[in-house]
């Protein structure tokens, strides 16, 4: 089933914009997130935000890359999430 995925507008630590599928409790609001279109597979989402920010990476909790694919070996995951600063 294809998910709905999204990238946060606003880089987090090493310029990384962190891609997200919806529902995901780490989910940008509205303002700060870009919608990237509906996929089948992470790795499909992960490559379409990387047009927009070549520092794109997947949410450690909504967007686990398959590691037997050899694509996802260039993609890194997401640490840690950090919250915005006010």
């Amino acid at each position: 089933m294809a998910l709905y995925y999204y990238v946060n507008k606003q880089s987090g630590y090493n310029d990384n914009h962190v891609v997200h599928a919806a529902g995901c409790p780490h989910l940008p609001d509205m303002d700060n997130r870009l919608f990237l279109g509906s996929f089948y597979h992470v790795n499909a989402a992960i490559l379409q935000a990387k047009k927009y920010y070549a520092g794109a990476i997947g949410c450690e909790n909504c967007c686990p890359l398959n590691h037997s694919d050899p694509q996802a070996s260039q993609l890194s995951v997401a640490l840690k999430h950090t919250t915005p600063s006010r």
